[in-house]
């Protein structure tokens, strides 16, 4: 099983409550790690309950009284916090196997992050402000309702049109999540674990978002047959990638 995120990370400053809490945090980690935070970060032997035992003498409270967080800080120096809680995190969506198709579009290309982590493996995410976020799905919002309205005789007939239906409802889903932060807000999208299942050639190439909203573009001009074409390229992409992290196939069949 491999496990994809969305990752919200709100302005320290919006977080008034628990500020003190969060700066004390967030001085001691970097002076003990030398930097933020890393949603790809990986804790060796003992590091893990070494760090806290340090952590929990700077804050002057019991082990079990540390909150975690990812946190991380933009090029004007401030700080964003994404809060850890070992229950359900309102700052977090988790997908298992799989991106679903809607999160792509919360994003552009241009925003895509590919590296090489310290531990020897590859990463990639994609991240950008909420509000650019809320931007993109009003337009695609607004595109999908056009061409819902436009070829409501079609709709029934077509897989297409019944995909970009589904695409509609669960990008509103979206909407009302990233509506309930503050507007600066980073939202992140994290491939985590799904990047042990994608070949690395293909992996350095990946652009599912360019594809989601070339696809809505193919779809908004009528050029239905395009469309279809690229929904089924990149249904097949996700259904081989999901079938390899299910364990379901073990061999990389898109190279």
């Amino acid at each position: 099983m491999a496990q994809s995120f969305l990752i919200l990370y709100e302005p320290l400053d919006s977080l008034v409550e628990k500020r003190e809490y969060w700066n004390n945090y967030i001085t001691f980690y970097e002076k003990y790690w030398g930097g933020p935070t890393s949603p790809y970060g990986v804790w060796f032997g003992k590091e893990y309950e070494t760090f806290r035992e340090a952590l929990s003498n700077y804050l002057g409270i019991d082990d079990h009284e540390i909150e975690g967080c990812f946190f991380m800080k933009d090029k004007d120096g401030r700080y964003y916090i994404c809060p850890l809680t070992p229950k359900i995190n309102p700052y977090l969506l988790c997908s298992e196997n799989i991106i679903p198709v809607e999160w792509f579009i919360l994003f552009k290309d241009n925003e895509r992050k590919f590296f090489n982590t310290p531990w020897g493996f590859t990463g990639m995410h994609y991240d950008t402000k909420i509000n650019l976020s809320l931007e993109r799905i009003k337009e695609a919002e607004e595109i999908l309702r056009n061409i819902s309205t436009a070829n409501k005789k079609n709709e029934p007939k077509l897989a297409l049109f019944q995909k970009l239906n589904e695409i509609q409802a669960r990008i509103l889903e979206l909407k009302n999540w990233l509506s309930g932060f503050d507007s600066s807000s980073y939202v992140l999208l994290n491939y985590g674990e799904i990047c042990s299942f994608i070949h690395p050639y293909t992996l350095k190439n990946e652009r599912s978002v360019n594809e989601v909203w070339q696809l809505i573009s193919f779809a908004s001009e009528g050029r239905f047959n395009e469309a279809q074409s690229l929904l089924n390229f990149l249904t097949e992409k996700w259904e081989d990638i999901r079938r390899r992290a299910s364990g379901d196939i073990s061999s990389f069949s898109i190279q």
